[in-house]
C-alpha cells in the first residue's frame, strides 16, 4: 500500500514540474508588441526627433500645447498632436524628416498633385506640330464624314483618324492596300475632300429680297 501512495506521490510531482517547467518557458518568451489603431504611429520623445522636427514642434508651442508625440518610421512621419491655448480646440500635424507640414498620407498628396499639374510641353508641342488636329473615334464622326471614310477604306487601310474642331476638318491618314503607299485625306463637315489649308464651309444664306 506504501508503495502505491509513493508512485502516485512521485506521478503527481513530476507532473508539476513539468506544469511549472511549461510556464516558466512560455514567460521566457519575448513578447511581440502589436500597435493598432494609430496607423503604425509609437511615442516618440521630443529629444528622439532630428533637430528640423524639434524646431518645428517647438514654433508651435507659442500657440499650442502639446499633447503627445509620435513617430512612424515606416511613413518616416511624425504626428503632433496639439490643444490650442486659447480656446482648447484640437489638432493634429505631421511633419516630414525636414520638418515641413504634410498631409497624413504623402503618397496620395504626390498623386494628387501630378493629376494637377499642366500637361507636358511635349504634348502640346505634339498639338501644335500637327496643325491642331487631334485623334477622334470614328463613331464621334458626323453621318457624312463617316460616309466618306468608308468609302476611303475600301483601297486603304486606315491608320489614323484626326480632327480640327476650329478649321472643320477630318484628317485621315490611310495605306494603300494595292501599294503599301500612305495618302492623308483632309475631309470637310459635307464629307468632301479638301486642301487641309481650306477654310471651314460657311452656310449658305439666302438673300430676302428688299421690298420697296
Amino acid at each position: 500500500m506504501k508503495k502505491v501512495i509513493l508512485s502516485i506521490t512521485l506521478i503527481a510531482t513530476m507532473i508539476a514540474m513539468n506544469h511549472v517547467q511549461n510556464v516558466s518557458a512560455m514567460n521566457e518568451q519575448p513578447s511581440t508588441t502589436i500597435i493598432t489603431g494609430d496607423d503604425g504611429f509609437v511615442d516618440v520623445k521630443l529629444e528622439d526627433l532630428s533637430p528640423v522636427v524639434q524646431a518645428a514642434v517647438n514654433a508651435l508651442t507659442q500657440e499650442y500645447e502639446v499633447k503627445a508625440l509620435k513617430f512612424n518610421a515606416e511613413k518616416q512621419l511624425t504626428k503632433v498632436k496639439l490643444i490650442k491655448i486659447d480656446d482648447q480646440s484640437k489638432k493634429t500635424v505631421y511633419f516630414d524628416v525636414e520638418g515641413k507640414e504634410v498631409q497624413k498620407d504623402p503618397a496620395k498628396l504626390k498623386e494628387k498633385a501630378k493629376m494637377e499639374e499642366p500637361k507636358p510641353a511635349a504634348e502640346i508641342s505634339y498639338v501644335m506640330q500637327d496643325n491642331g488636329f487631334v485623334i477622334i473615334k470614328f463613331e464621334e464622326l458626323n453621318e457624312k464624314v463617316q460616309e466618306a471614310v468608308r468609302t476611303i477604306s475600301d483601297k486603304y487601310d486606315i491608320t489614323a483618324l484626326k480632327s480640327n474642331t476650329e478649321k472643320q476638318l477630318t484628317k485621315v491618314v490611310g495605306t494603300s492596300k494595292e501599294d503599301k503607299t500612305e495618302k492623308i485625306f483632309y475631309l470637310n463637315e459635307n464629307g468632301e475632300e479638301v486642301k487641309p489649308d481650306a477654310e471651314p464651309a460657311k452656310k449658305e444664306v439666302t438673300e430676302v429680297p428688299m421690298l420697296l
